[in-house]
């Protein structure tokens, strides 16, 4: 873990970094604080339940990364088709093992909890919304023709998110390419 990190800051990383590895369920709130070297009375000064500490990362460690990967697409101005199969292309940050932290905690925590569907909803729109400005920038500069961005942008992040998964059911980075440039090759035709 960084040092000179805040105690929310150590207790929003460990948190993601546990729930990772062992799920939300599989978490232990002792793990949490033993990784984040942080007392129980410090984390129940910040949170008052491990689920409120959860949401708070889904919210700025989650969504945060999420922003962070696809921020360009958000400020170029052309070759922005080129930009954003770029950045799915690029697998240096993917886990094909572990498999993608949204879409894990999607599979696990919206079906049994409301608070936990809205705050993950709310990121995996977030993702579909940076998709969509994308493109519709694109068809703003004669990029791509005309479309409803709004269902291109949901079947671009479904894809993204289902070849991470097709490629951590197999644990291999040829399965999400293999997809990818599918995509690739639909894109192409707008």
């Amino acid at each position: 873990m960084k040092k000179n990190l805040t105690t929310q800051e150590k207790l929003l990383q460990a948190t993601f970094e546990e729930v990772y590895q062992n799920g939300y369920h599989g978490t232990g709130l002792s793990a949490i604080l033993k990784k984040a070297n942080v007392n129980k009375g410090s984390m129940y000064h910040l949170y008052k339940s491990k689920k409120e500490l959860m949401l708070d990362v889904i919210d700025k460690v989650i969504k945060n990364n999420l922003s962070n990967k696809y921020a360009s697409l958000l400020t170029i101005e052309k070759n922005i088709i080129d930009e954003l199969l770029l950045i799915i292309k690029d697998t240096s940050k993917f886990n094909f093992i572990k498999g993608c932290p949204l879409n894990n905690l999607i599979q696990e925590l919206s079906p049994s909890d409301k608070d936990f569907k809205d705050a993950l909803e709310g990121v995996y729109l977030h993702f579909e919304n940076i998709i969509k400005i994308a493109l519709d920038k694109a068809i703003a500069i004669n990029e791509i023709k005309k479309c409803d961005t709004k269902k291109l942008s949901m079947f671009i992040a479904a894809l993204i998110e289902g070849a991470l998964i097709t490629a951590k059911k197999s644990q291999n980075e040829q399965n999400y390419l293999i997809v990818i440039n599918q995509l690739e090759l639909q894109l192409q035709k707008l």
